[in-house]
């Protein structure tokens, strides 16, 4: 979803989330928090994007997943909807115009994906174990990333009988390669090098769906309402 459909990462996104929930002379502090652990998340990742995720999303150990659902219908939806690619919209339309099946598949957690689910027919996103109203910060299922997600969506088509040397595939990160094989139209979507080197080598699709509508590169959601 980041990188393809949003021009966000998991990273902004928890900081949406945060900052909405804290009065705005805390927001430095959080920020400088998380700055400070960013080279050893960008090292995590570079080794194993399923390893990024599992320490990243820690940071909702504790989260009320009440107030999680309130931040997500009162402003953070909005902001992930603002960051929406209107390009992938217009990609997703044509397909569902064609009669295809559009299926999402990401790393990024249900609460977000939500705003983006009347745009498919089927959506795997990442959960999080929750225990009396509170997050524990550890996936509940293992990520579906790099071959996992291969293998999901050979799965997936066989039960619906679907043919994937006819399908398309999107992504954004030589992490996806695995995916992106197993499609018959595998599609560049404003790809890192890896991904970008593999996809000129293979002769594949390389699109930009990078934001045009002049979205302001950071977005900060309301400062909360003391009560």
């Amino acid at each position: 979803m980041e990188g393809t459909l949003l021009d966000s990462n998991v990273i902004e996104s928890y900081l949406w989330l945060r900052l909405a929930e804290l009065p705005p002379e805390r927001w430095p502090g959080e920020v400088a928090a998380i700055a400070r652990r960013l080279p050893r998340y960008l090292s995590a990742e570079r080794r194993d994007r399923g390893e990024f995720l599992r320490a990243f999303y820690r940071r909702y150990a504790g989260a009320s997943t009440e107030g999680i659902d309130r931040l997500m219908d009162d402003q953070v939806g909005e902001l992930v909807l603002q960051r929406l690619s209107p390009a992938a919209i217009r990609r997703i339309r044509e397909h569902r115009t064609a009669g295809h099946r559009t299926v999402l598949i990401t790393g990024a957690l249900e609460c977000f994906v939500r705003p983006l689910r009347p745009l498919f027919d089927e959506v795997l996103a990442t959960r999080l174990g929750a225990s009396d109203g509170r997050l524990s910060g550890r996936l509940s299922t293992p990520p579906v990333v790099g071959e996992a997600r291969a293998n999901w969506l050979r799965q997936y088509a066989a039960g619906q009988g679907a043919d994937l040397k006819a399908s398309y595939g999107y992504a954004d990160s030589h992490s996806d390669l695995p995916m992106l094989r197993a499609v018959g139209n595998p599609v560049a979507v404003n790809p890192d090098v890896a991904l970008y080197r593999v996809a000129r080598k293979r002769r594949w699709p390389i699109e930009d769906w990078r934001r045009t509508n002049g979205t302001p590169r950071i977005l900060i959601p309301e400062p909360v309402v003391s009560r």
